[in-house]
């Protein structure tokens, strides 16, 4: 999920499950999540179909001593078909006050999280409609955010209330009533957020003011003025100071720097934007484009819980820690889906990987244009080892959450990247990553506002076939859509070596091989199945050295082997 099934995600939540970082406002009291509103992205109903949302306006009051909020949610729907009704969705533990349409009282229907309201009549195609719900409760607690989202009710080392949601897989619904589909976005959305004084309340978009209510209490409006997937949405409350700052971004804009810091750690996030965040922003936009939210922000808010890439408020909790990699990896990755997963968001759940397989890869890329090839193979061949190949990475059906986002969407998503671009070169595999992303492979002078889109495998396999003038449909084939590892198979006698691919399902997979024969290297392309090279007995030979292409080891196991060693991490 973004970052928060990465790689070696469950070797982190181990680590910190174990020092009581993930407790923070785990509940075991509260009653379980309805399955609807458990696993976002389900298939839209009939009703839903008809109408696409075009504005939510959220204005909410939060009540930290209580754990509840209580407030008026507005969506302006622009109806596609002739309806009498609209459905959104709305965690059952609220209680609903009123629901209104254009201002007047309505009728609805509640089933569990769906609501169904009704028009009062018949509405055209094409009309606008206005739904108010105001509402209040305790929302669901996240028992281990960001795996298992909901709300973290927390508190700073003085004692003062910070306060956080994350909720990819389980949706937006879990606190506001909302379509909850990443297939409907936004054209944009208003959030003001009212909270006890000392505290500040930061979210998505740009802060337009914030004033007084009462003598106690003061309000936070922001403004997200471009489409959003809505389980992007986010609130953030804590004792904040506001960092600002700004970059030059590569088509000239001026773009916002925000860093929403706990006061104690002001230096320390100053520092990681310095240090880090200008570094890595610069290789984002070299290599693929503009920052793609540069009229709104480049925000990050720090977070009781360790991350997630909610759109230009990305959640940063990893305390400023370096590690091995010599950057802070979770500012990266979480900066990656600005681009894999809120420029591009995928189609179906099926297709989570290119979030999240081009998410992990943008680590390994990044440690490569930095400190060079051992870098970038140590971050490879660890994620390497980390593989599991029970499931296909891209699955067929219909599929949950929890499904999709299984492990070797990361790791396996990303070595299929790594292998793809050994295979077709450089200038191909970034020019077919920028088309994917913006739609051109020409994207340094492109200007603001940047339309986000949705993309599928197939889109982006047709992207590199027409970059390269050939068809790699056998590659996605066998790495991304079925389980199994390809084995090359090694034959050799005193004159010549012999490869063989052994394939599941016997694909086709002319996957050249690069070979080192007494140090030099070449690269050699299957004939009819098979790669012949002559050799004598004395010569040094390291077929693959530099494991550029995805196979099958012996220093991996098989799935059941993985699953074991996974678990035991």
């Amino acid at each position: 999920m973004s970052l928060h099934k990465t790689f070696f995600s469950l070797r982190v939540a181990a680590t910190l499950l174990s020092s009581g970082l993930l407790l923070a406002g785990c509940s075991s009291h509260q009653p379980p999540l309805d399955p609807i509103i458990g696993d976002t992205g389900q298939p839209l109903s009939t009703v839903a179909q008809r109408a696409d949302v075009q504005f939510y306006d959220l204005d909410l009051q939060i009540f930290p001593a209580k754990q509840s909020i209580a407030g008026t949610s507005k969506t302006q729907f622009l109806l596609l078909d002739a309806s009498q009704a609209v459905e959104l969705k709305l965690d059952s533990r609220f209680t609903i006050s009123t629901i209104t349409v254009d201002g007047q009282a309505a009728n609805f229907e509640r089933q569990g999280g769906v609501l169904t309201i009704d028009l009062g009549q018949q509405r055209s195609a094409g009309e606008l409609v206005d739904v108010a719900i105001t509402y209040a409760g305790k929302p669901h607690v996240a028992l281990k955010a960001p795996w298992a989202g909901g709300t973290v009710w927390s508190q700073t080392e003085e004692g003062l209330p910070w306060i956080a949601t994350a909720v990819q897989g389980e949706g937006c619904d879990l606190f506001w009533p909302c379509k909850d589909s990443f297939t409907d976005k936004a054209n944009g959305m208003r959030i003001r957020l009212t909270v006890p004084n000392g505290l500040s309340a930061v979210t998505n978009g740009v802060l337009q003011q914030v004033k007084a209510v009462g003598n106690d209490q003061q309000q936070y409006d922001w403004l997200l003025s471009v489409p959003a997937s809505d389980y992007n949405i986010a609130l953030n409350i804590g004792p904040y100071v506001r960092i600002q700052d700004h970059y030059t971004s590569i088509n000239g804009s001026q773009v916002p720097i925000e860093f929403w810091a706990l006061s104690k750690h002001e230096q320390q996030a100053r520092d990681l934007i310095e240090h880090d965040l200008r570094g890595q922003i610069e290789f984002y936009e070299r290599q693929l484009g503009p920052y793609p939210w540069g009229d709104q922000k480049l925000g990050f808010v720090e977070t009781p819980h360790l991350g997630m890439e909610h759109q230009t408020i990305n959640a940063y909790g990893k305390k400023y820690l370096r590690d091995e990699a010599g950057y802070d990896w979770l500012l990266q990755h979480e900066l990656a889906h600005e681009w894999f997963g809120n420029l591009i968001t995928h189609e179906k759940l099926n297709d989570a990987w290119l979030h999240e397989g081009f998410g992990f890869y943008m680590q390994p890329a990044y440690s490569l244009d930095r400190f060079g090839e051992a870098a970038y193979h140590h971050s490879m061949y660890k994620s390497y080892l980390g593989l599991l190949n029970c499931k296909a990475v891209v699955l067929d059906g219909q599929v949950t959450s929890e499904q999709a986002f299984n492990s070797d969407i990361y790791g396996k998503g990303g070595w299929t990247v790594h292998t793809l671009r050994w295979l077709i070169g450089e200038e191909a595999f970034w020019a077919a990553t920028r088309t994917l992303l913006y739609g051109t492979a020409d994207t340094a002078s492109l200007t603001y506002p940047i339309a986000p889109r949705y993309r599928n495998t197939q889109d982006f396999i047709d992207i590199v076939n027409q970059q390269t003038g050939e068809d790699y449909s056998w590659l996605f084939a066998v790495y991304l859509k079925q389980a199994e590892l390809p084995v090359l198979q090694q034959q050799r006698s005193a004159e010549q070596l012999v490869l063989t691919w052994q394939v599941p399902n016997n694909f086709a997979f002319p996957m050249p091989v690069p070979i080192a024969i007494n140090g030099e290297l070449r690269v050699f392309t299957p004939l009819d199945g098979k790669i012949v090279v002559a050799v004598n007995s004395n010569d040094k030979v390291v077929v693959d050295p530099n494991m550029q292409v995805l196979r099958y080891l012996p220093i991996i196991g098989d799935c059941a082997e993985n699953q074991v060693k996974r678990d035991n991490r």
